[in-house]
């Protein structure tokens, strides 16, 4: 059974006091600063589309000629996965009823509310850290540093930007781990909740439910513990395969390419993810403070070796999955591994004193490479190689290409060059072809690719002077900077330490 070493309410409440309060809002200020006013892809449109076919029709369809699968019904499928659009709803209403009150393009009025979501969900991602990393016993200071780390010199800033799933699933599988380090039983049998959630929100979350499972056990926890977050998975399996079935008509058919799974290329795959510069890897290379990771993760085996079962554990099981899957699409970075961003902070700020210089170096080129994602689309370089040739494009989509074509060496430039177009392009004109498709071979050509991609570009189109939009947007980034200062500043108090803990062999 579990030692108690204080009351958890108490623990709960020293750890999420003024400075992790002071976090959240500083981070979901400076990101909604740099609020995008669209979602450009494919995957991040199809979930808008259930969002709004949620509030419409009440159903997870997507319009015809979207891309979707027609099922049974008649009505067309998107093969994206359905929390992120269910969460989102009423950020979308509110986006729906904002376009239709102020004469704006609905499209990007609902798109703009709901990427509020992943803001705010990367922001409590980030207090998570925080709370985390105190709760296994470091320093505020570290703490603080590995938060900020996250939220801004990570590929976990992009996404933030972006209405993908991956954010949603970092916070499920980020909170999950919190309860789970807790006392509170309470929190344990919410992990079963939560275990299910993830699989709701992508389907690789099925591996969150075995891994608390087997840290309960570890652990010498109850019963209930333990299959709370087994039947939870369960749960969750049942919700999708009922989810494919109201698509598709079958549960077995998730309109997935299977083809992709399998063991060809597994190693350079699992090489790539974490070294190479290429499209879809190279976390060490997008999210540069993660290479602290690696001392951290032995750190924490030494100190705390049940914890480190649960974060190396999620950490090795999203990475192994996805090094057997053959992804090639429009991605910065490790994306399908931004889930395990916090994991990996988690244990960066766990890391003495004489890392901190060498984490300030780290987080300072992090910030540097995802910056320019701040007011551009990232996908404007991919486009822009779309438009040369299609085999180049594929070429540079590849995890092993050459290392030029890397995005993360050419975003600066794609940007000058998205940024030149803003300012010669109306914004009226971007208004007025809101929908078309760009023409033929010319993709960099679409309006949410010719435009500066915050929130405040498009203020006068609803007769507000841009510049009063750029000064709002650096009252936010301001005030933030505040309150990260504060939160530094109040945030010097003794650690919330865990009894220790040891795997019992």
């Amino acid at each position: 059974m579990i030692g108690q070493v204080q009351d958890p309410s108490e623990e709960h409440h020293q750890i999420f006091g003024w400075p992790t309060i002071a976090l959240f809002f500083a981070i979901c200020l400076i990101y909604l600063a740099f609020l995008k006013p669209g979602i450009w892809g494919v995957d991040g449109n199809d979930m808008l589309h259930m969002s709004q076919s949620l509030i419409e029709k009440g159903n997870f369809s997507i319009p015809a000629g979207a891309g979707g699968i027609q099922g049974p019904d008649g009505q067309f499928y998107s093969i994206r996965y359905p929390l992120l659009p269910v969460f989102a709803a009423p950020f979308v209403w509110v986006g729906m009823t904002l376009g239709n009150l102020l004469n704006l393009p609905v499209q990007y009025t609902s798109a703009a509310c709901g990427l509020l979501l992943n803001i705010v969900l990367t922001a409590a991602t980030a207090v998570l850290v925080y709370a985390m990393t105190l709760q296994l016993g470091g320093a505020r200071r570290g703490a603080f540093m590995a938060t900020v780390a996250y939220a801004f010199c990570t590929a976990a800033m992009v996404y933030a930007r972006e209405f993908f799933a991956e954010p949603l699933l970092g916070f499920i599988i980020t909170l999950a781990l919190y309860l789970a380090f807790g006392q509170s039983r309470w929190g344990h049998w919410g992990t079963g909740l939560l275990a299910a959630m993830a699989i709701a929100a992508k389907p690789a979350g099925i591996l969150l439910g075995p891994v608390l499972a087997l840290y309960f056990l570890l652990r010498r926890c109850s019963w209930d513990r333990i299959l709370a977050p087994c039947i939870g998975t369960v749960v969750g399996v049942g919700l999708y395969l009922a989810y494919n079935y109201a698509r598709f008509g079958s549960i077995t058919s998730a309109g997935q390419d299977t083809s992709q799974l399998g063991f060809d290329g597994f190693l350079m795959r699992a090489l790539g993810q974490w070294i190479s510069p290429g499209s879809g890897g190279g976390m060490f290379w997008y999210c540069p403070p993660t290479i602290l990771a690696l001392v951290g993760l032995w750190v924490l085996w030494r100190q705390r070796k049940l914890e480190f079962v649960a974060l190396g554990g999620i950490v090795a099981s999203f990475w192994l999955l996805h090094s057997g899957w053959d992804f090639n699409g429009w991605n910065w970075g490790p994306r399908f591994l931004v889930p395990i961003i916090p994991a990996l902070m988690v244990t960066v700020g766990l890391l003495g004193r004489r890392w901190r210089m060498p984490l300030v170096g780290l987080m300072v080129l992090g910030f540097l490479v995802n910056a320019p994602t701040l007011l551009t689309f990232y996908q404007r370089y991919f486009a822009e190689i779309a438009d040369q040739d299609t085999a180049l494009l594929m070429q540079t989509l590849s995890l092993w290409s050459d290392a030029s074509q890397a995005p993360i060496f050419n975003v600066w430039a794609a940007a000058g060059r998205q940024l030149a177009d803003a300012f010669s392009t109306p914004v009226q004109e971007i208004i007025s072809n809101v929908g078309q498709p760009p023409p033929a071979g010319e993709q960099s050509k679409a309006e949410l690719l010719r435009i500066v991609a915050v929130w405040w570009w498009f203020l006068p189109a609803a007769g507000i002077p841009t510049w009063v939009g750029v000064a709002i947007a650096t009252s936010m980034v301001s005030l933030g900077l505040w309150l990260l200062r504060l939160s530094w500043r109040i945030g010097l108090k003794p650690p919330i330490s865990l009894q220790s803990s040891t795997i019992p062999f």
